[in-house]
């Protein structure tokens, strides 16, 4: 009879596993499909979009203007631009102190796009610079077609690719 008990219990014990493994994978297939919405494909605004600044004409004539001028540092990135896919091109994003990308209605940018994890990536400003770190998404994140690995830098101009998404730093 233990003998008999002990095979019952291994069968159990093998069930349970099973079990447990079909939760698992139940559990990342939801995070990988695009989520069921009657309206998808519908672009969903996240943000106002940014306004330009510009700076007031230096009155200064002369030698002293030229050379203040040809040290200015080039300009800040102020504002995220989607590029692709073309149904939402031009869309502007002001840059603020944190933005999160991806799929979830929580995050600063939206995209209802089947390779954007729920909460994708998060694009931040430090001491003036503009910092991109992947939160673990499944396709991850790339700046100029490099795969983003803890916080990378961008600078003006770099192309950030989310999925199918392209946005420039402008």
């Amino acid at each position: 009879m233990p003998e008999q008990l002990l095979t019952v219990l291994k069968l159990c014990l093998l069930a349970l596993l099973y079990l447990f493994f079909l939760r698992v994978l139940r559990a990342v297939w939801t995070e990988v499909s695009p989520p069921k919405a009657a309206g998808a494909g519908a672009p969903v605004p996240a943000a106002a979009p940014a306004k330009a600044s510009r700076s007031p004409k230096s009155r200064r004539s002369g030698r002293q203007g030229r050379t203040r001028a040809s040290k200015r540092q080039p300009a800040s990135p102020t504002r995220l631009v989607t590029v692709e896919p073309v149904a939402r091109a031009g869309l502007e994003v002001a840059l603020g102190p944190e933005i999160t990308v991806g799929r979830a209605a929580g995050c600063s940018m939206v995209f209802d796009e089947r390779f954007v994890s729920q909460v994708h990536c998060r694009i931040f400003l430090r001491d003036g610079s503009v910092f991109v770190e992947d939160l673990g998404s499944t396709n991850g994140t790339w700046v100029n077609g490099a795969r983003v690995v803890g916080q990378m830098p961008a600078r003006l101009g770099d192309r950030v690719q989310i999925g199918n998404v392209v946005l420039e730093v402008r």
